[in-house]
């Protein structure tokens, strides 16, 4: 893993568990990796289809589900193309969605890991 593409806050899925239980921790897990790939999809449908308003959603969306388990780097990331995409600044965006995929790839590797503990 790129260090530079990759913060894991251990500390998030910590907070998780001791909210609900590892249980609770493997179901946002699970949730996570059923419903980001979509997510990550429609940035890129949005992008390249001109949608602004799509991107700027389905940002915000894997932004805030990226954070709530620890994936700093996707949350960071998802934050500055919703803003960009907020202001119809699509261009700007778009080297980060690439830079996205590569950082979703490894946080999708590290949750699969955490979850195959946990089961």
């Amino acid at each position: 893993m790129n260090p530079e593409t990759m913060s894991l806050d251990t500390t998030a899925m910590e907070r998780l568990r001791r909210l609900g239980g590892q249980e609770f921790l493997v179901e946002m897990i699970d949730l996570f990796l059923d419903h980001g790939p979509q997510r990550l999809e429609s940035i890129r449908n949005g992008m390249h289809a001109g949608n602004a308003p799509l991107v700027h959603q389905s940002a915000h969306s894997l932004k805030s589900t990226a954070g709530n388990l620890g994936g700093r780097a996707v949350q960071d990331l998802a934050q500055e193309i919703e803003t960009l995409a907020a202001g119809g600044e699509l261009d700007q965006a778009a080297p980060l969605v690439e830079r996205l995929v590569v950082g979703f790839d490894e946080f999708r590797t590290c949750l699969e890991r955490e979850r195959n503990r946990s089961t």
